[in-house]
């Protein structure tokens, strides 16, 4: 064995290496040649028993304290080289150095607890104690049965020396069962290659059950054909240092899930500018694994040409300085592809050397993002400053931020003249004043017309869009736009005042025509009294009924205020009560039931609708009932989308069956069937119980009315 002067147990205490017979040294370390004086050269060869004797514990007047803290143990002697003489205690392990069987003889100094008294010692024997050796010793024959088991080994283990030498199967019950292969795999490598000493560390399993983390120095004997003989071993608890280990690397672990985490590279340099560690961002964000970057100049990553070595260090120079800042440059992937990229550089330390930290991300979209923006932020000023519409943006306090050219030319102000002012105590009335506070503090967009004052004290008609712009519902600007409508008002006030003009001759005309009507009404009804027969009186009652029903169309019009059209509904209940209180008997109960909706129709629908009820509701009233003492009328009108269905039907005697022909050819169904065409109305006539007339027609756009088809009206008049 050669002694490490690195680790800090063999340094400290002195240590001999001697034959396991005879107890000669074979070698020494450092703190043996310091402690004693002497040299390497002159303890080398010696017997361990010649330079030190055994001390009578009894002789050596120990206090109560001293004896209990040194034990049971024995007491050697050493005279050093100067005639000091100190003491201690030894411990020895059974080890192989340099194929001779041997043992290492441990000194463990008490000389500041025993007396000063100097004793005569005793001979050194062949046997030296090795109970208070630091490491549990344990001796395996080649079947890994164990031979010798030390006290340490009773302490560590908790199995005494009798149990374990005698318990053929503790090897694999004292090893845990998942380390199990694991021991065995390097016992049997050792065999295969003749290895002498080998280490490991695993998990035991104590006689109470407790598992504990042990570290193994095993030193294989073989004897001269190269057959196994023992091994001694040499053992320690380290539970402490490997679960502080595990818990370092658990943290190892969490800090490179998190490195690693990162969407951005992430690279280490040293001082070289060398690439030490990467994360994943790094295979993320330039294409390169770990192990084509690692080792190689961080230039690798940058874009041909853009690596500049005098900023490098600048950039450096001031990470060390503590300034923490970011920086744009240019990146090359492993495809060869170049992109803009950002990076921020620090420093820090990396298992004690000093390094650089780089966290680098592609910018490609944000630039891309960027360019976007600046076009359309472009187009927006350009359609901002080149809308023919004035538009002003105001603060959160109504001040003027900006305005653009179509405001300017709209009211006359240039922006120098408005920025920084209240565009409201400018350019709005002063009755106005509270409305345009109200328009500026809404949160929805508003439109409004209202009036303004132009610089030169114009005042204009402006249709106002109020668009607020609100952050977290909060106004912290608004868009005022401003339409100039003050043409617009002016022609429709024009219109305004010709179409009232209009409406006032078209009233007039319908009043003149509606008195016409009731002139020729009032002739009729003087022809009617100065006529000679009952004939004649009854076509001109017809005919006073049939233009009543016009003019009080005209009536409805003139009283409406929408001329072009007729509400059926009133215009048919007052024709029914007029022709009913001119026909109605005394002797006779006629119930008229109207059920009409609330249609409209146009004057050139409207009246051959009125005569059409005026021929049936004066027929029904003079034929229908004849021997009925009561009797009922319906009169419906209903609309289904566009089509009119229009219907008459009473409870009367019918039409006799001899009289039919005749009656197809009178003078008031030919008018039915004329009107019916100039409606584009289809009818049908039900004479199964009482008389029931169906139209159905389409309603149609206002036209021009030219009354009944002449040569019709003359052929009827002809017949009479």
């Amino acid at each position: 064995m050669i002694f490490n002067s690195d680790v800090s147990f063999f340094d400290a205490q002195p240590m001999f290496i001697c034959e396991q017979v005879s107890l000669k040294i074979l070698d020494v370390n450092k703190a043996a040649t310091d402690l004693l004086g002497f040299s390497k050269r002159y303890l080398i060869g010696k017997k361990i028993h010649k330079i030190a004797s055994k001390a009578d514990a009894a002789d050596l007047s120990l206090s109560v304290k001293a004896q209990k803290k040194l034990g049971s143990n024995d007491i050697w002697q050493f005279e050093c080289e100067n005639g000091e003489v100190k003491y201690f205690q030894l411990s020895a392990h059974m080890i192989n150095y340099i194929g001779v069987p041997s043992k290492l003889v441990i000194a463990h100094n008490v000389t500041n607890v025993v007396t000063k008294k100097i004793l005569k010692g005793k001979l050194l024997s062949s046997q030296i104690s090795f109970n208070n050796f630091p490491l549990a010793e344990i001796e395996w024959s080649r079947d890994m049965s164990i031979t010798r088991w030390s006290k340490k080994a009773e302490d560590l283990f908790g199995y005494t020396s009798d149990e374990a030498i005698h318990d053929k199967t503790l090897f694999e019950r004292f090893i845990h069962k998942d380390d199990l292969e694991f021991v065995r795999h390097h016992v049997e490598k050792a065999l295969e290659t003749g290895t002498k000493e080998f280490s490991v560390i695993n998990r035991n399993i104590t006689q109470s059950g407790e598992i504990i983390y042990c570290e193994w120095y095993n030193s294989m004997l073989f004897d001269n054909d190269g057959n196994l003989v023992s091994v001694y071993s040499l053992t320690h608890d380290v539970t402490d240092r490997e679960e502080a280990l595990l818990e370092t690397k658990r943290g190892m672990m969490s800090y490179q899930d998190l490195f690693n985490s990162i969407s951005d590279a992430i690279y280490l340099l040293n001082k070289d500018a060398h690439i030490i560690e990467v994360n994943e961002g790094v295979e993320r964000t330039f294409g390169y694994k770990r192990t084509e970057v690692v080792g190689k100049h961080y230039k690798v990553l940058t874009a041909p040409g853009k690596y500049d070595a005098d900023r490098f260090h600048e950039i450096k120079k001031n990470a060390e300085a503590g300034f923490a800042e970011k920086f744009e440059g240019w990146g090359k992937k492993k495809s060869g592809e170049v992109f803009p990229t950002e990076f921020q550089v620090s420093t820090g330390n990396y298992f004690g050397e000093e390094v650089l930290i780089i966290i680098e991300s592609d910018v490609s979209e944000r630039k891309r993002s960027e360019e976007e923006l600046k076009q359309r932020e472009g187009l927006l000023s350009k359609l901002f400053n080149s809308s023919p519409i004035g538009i002003a943006l105001l603060n959160e306090h109504r001040e003027v931020e900006m305005v653009n050219d179509g405001f300017e030319q709209l009211f006359g102000y240039r922006e120098a003249e408005l920025k920084g002012l209240e565009l409201d105590k400018l350019i709005v009335p002063e009755n106005e004043h509270e409305l345009a506070i109200q328009l500026s503090e809404s949160e929805k967009v508003k439109q409004v017309v209202q009036k303004r004052i132009r610089k030169d004290g114009t005042i204009i008609d402006v249709i106002i869009y109020v668009v607020p712009v609100v952050v977290e519902r909060k106004i912290v600007g608004i868009y005022g736009l401003y339409v100039d409508i003050t043409d617009r008002i002016e022609a429709e006030n024009k219109i305004y005042e010709s179409l009232r003009e209009k409406e006032m001759l078209l009233a007039e005309i319908h009043h003149r025509v509606k008195n016409n009507l009731a002139v020729i009404t009032g002739l009729l009804e003087l022809q009617t009294y100065s006529a000679e027969n009952d004939s004649a009186r009854r076509i001109l009652r017809e005919s006073q009924m049939r233009v009543n029903s016009i003019a009080l169309v005209h009536e409805k019009l003139y009283k409406s205020e929408d001329f072009s059209e007729v509400d059926l509904s009133q215009y048919f209940e007052e024709l029914s009560e007029v022709i009913y209180q001119t026909l109605r008997h005394k002797d006779k109960h006629i119930d008229i039931t109207l059920d009409v909706e609330d249609v409209k129709l146009p004057i050139i629908q409207a009246i051959p609708c009125g005569l059409i009820l005026n021929e049936i509701l004066t027929n029904s009233m003079k034929h229908a009932f004849e021997g009925i003492y009561e009797g009922k009328v319906r009169i419906s009108l209903r609309k289904e989308a566009s089509r009119i269905f229009f219907e008459m039907c009473d409870n009367g005697v019918g039409m006799p069956e001899e009289q039919e022909v005749d009656i197809e050819h009178s003078m008031g169904m030919t008018l039915i069937k004329t009107l019916s065409k100039q409606l584009g109305a289809t009818y049908d006539l039900d004479t199964n119980h009482g008389t029931c007339y169906r139209f159905t027609f389409e309603k149609k756009e206002n036209e021009k009315f030219d009354g009944p088809d002449k040569a019709k009206l003359t052929k009827v008049a002809e017949s009479v």
